[in-house]
């Protein structure tokens, strides 16, 4: 794992593309051409907040991982203090190879422990079955549900927010 540079870019957005085709494959429509934008991942570099997983020069997967929670986060009863969290964005992992999702979560756990995190935050639409299966397997616990009309909420199904207890 390391930071994404922008040289990156290219093969992140292939993964995005990636990510999209399963999606609508799987009747979700949590990201469209509207989101995320490749100026969305330009931000995330800037911000040194994306990871991706580069083996052997092949980028198999990325992941953001910052403090910022969506404002949506302050309207559900937390059973946690969020205080000292951090939030997984924009995770994606190539269907071409395997395990990859699992390292890109246990890179989030380890790097937020690192940094003395408490606890992960993170959310996903309601029609995102292979986020909520990767999100249970690694012991994230459904916190609540938001349903928005504001971009890039505005799916007219709820999205579920989650969180994982660190320990040091």
């Amino acid at each position: 794992m390391r930071l994404a540079t922008m040289s990156d870019l290219q093969a992140i957005d292939t993964l995005v593309e990636e990510a999209k085709m399963l999606m609508q494959q799987d009747n979700n429509p949590q990201w469209d051409a509207r989101y995320p934008v490749l100026q969305d991942f330009e931000k995330d570099i800037q911000e040194r907040t994306l990871f991706v997983l580069d083996e052997q020069q092949i980028i198999k997967g990325f992941i953001v991982i910052n403090d910022e929670a969506p404002d949506w986060y302050d309207q559900l009863e937390w059973p946690i203090d969020r205080g000292n969290a951090f939030v997984i964005h924009r995770l994606v992992a190539s269907s071409q190879y395997p395990g990859t999702a699992k390292q890109l979560m246990h890179f989030a756990t380890s790097y937020a422990e690192q940094h003395q995190k408490t606890v992960l935050l993170t959310d996903t639409f309601s029609e995102n079955q292979r986020a909520q299966s990767l999100f249970k397997k690694h012991h994230f616990i459904k916190s609540g549900e938001m349903t928005s009309n504001l971009f890039p909420f505005d799916k007219g199904k709820p999205f579920y927010a989650y969180y994982k207890k660190l320990t040091r």
